[in-house]
């Protein structure tokens, strides 16, 4: 039978693991609250989305604009986002990560309706199992250009929606972009490989993104092993599916909560110990810690030992 920890101990990083929520992601917790701000999610008709959008009205956010394909799924995301929290102004706006007018259209929506946005979840995601061999191009492109293109989309969308925030130094507010990256990206899962390459992709996207916005705190969230429909899809993870929906989505609130540009351009899992995060701070930024780029070489040669040929 297979270690359903294989994949946390494999991706192990805080001492402690979690996989299922725990007092200090509370959603509930006054630290965490995300009173006044605007959510955007993607992907916001079921699953994770669906999760993002519950915790952030346990924490009582401001607004929430859900994006996604189906009206219906959305309507159900309101309805239980205002059984949490009557206050919290809801958006449901039909529209797909790839229609470019359409989500220009959605943020001058947002903007309009409930006030510029401070948080993005890049959920909206698409996965095809096939290899490379067994894909058509237009299979294998069709994942990057949703895992990809939609990203690309809708954070620009965002931050063209908060430019003029951005050249008012005295109204200048730390903002948060997470985008849903896999824990395929650290391994060569058969099979996954167009989900994969894209969401590699999206881990430099989003060190890029940390670089040239540092007003930005933008995250690579990996939500854990998620028995969601995307996650039950694929056969070769079905038995390390055990974190819940819960633990990612208060992760996320937790992401959203205070200082942590720490941790932007970086790659961070769910199942780490936030407090233990907090306790590696320094050491976090100071290694350089938790990012794509960079190759594990093993011994190298010195400065004195190496010899470059003319």
């Amino acid at each position: 039978m297979a270690d359903p920890n294989l994949f946390v101990k494999a991706m192990a990083f805080t001492k402690t693991a979690h996989r299922d929520i725990y007092p200090a992601v509370q959603p509930t917790r006054p630290e965490l609250s995300q009173s006044g701000k605007v959510i955007v999610i993607t992907g916001a008709t079921r699953g994770l989305g669906r999760g993002f959008a519950l915790a952030f009205a346990q924490a009582r956010a401001h607004a929430i604009a859900l994006l996604g394909r189906s009206a219906e799924a959305l309507a159900e995301t309101e309805k239980q986002v205002k059984e949490i929290s009557p206050a919290t102004q809801v958006l449901r706006i039909l529209v797909d990560v790839l229609d470019e007018a359409g989500i220009g259209a959605a943020f001058e929506e947002i903007v309009a309706q409930v006030g510029m946005p401070d948080v993005l979840i890049n959920n909206a995601g698409y996965c095809k199992l096939e290899t490379i061999a067994e894909s058509s191009v237009e299979s294998f492109w069709k994942v990057q250009e949703v895992n990809v293109k939609g990203l690309l989309i809708v954070t620009k969308a965002f931050l063209k929606s908060i430019e003029s925030d951005q050249t008012q130094p005295e109204h200048h507010k730390q903002r948060t972009i997470l985008n849903l990256t896999s824990v395929s990206t650290q391994n060569n899962p058969v099979t996954m490989d167009s989900y994969t390459i894209s969401k590699v992709a999206l881990n430099k996207f989003t060190e890029f993104l940390a670089a040239e916005h540092p007003s930005i705190t933008a995250i690579n969230l990996d939500p854990g092993m998620v028995a969601t429909d995307m996650g039950n899809s694929v056969e070769l993870i079905a038995p390390f599916l055990h974190d819940t929906v819960e633990l990612a989505a208060a992760g996320a609130v937790w992401m959203c909560s205070g200082d942590k540009s720490f941790l932007s351009g970086r790659y961070v899992s769910v199942n780490w110990d936030v407090d233990e995060l907090e306790a590696r701070r320094e050491e976090i930024v100071r290694e350089n810690l938790l990012v794509e780029s960079g190759l594990t070489r093993g011994l190298v040669p010195t400065a004195e030992e190496l010899v470059i040929q003319p």
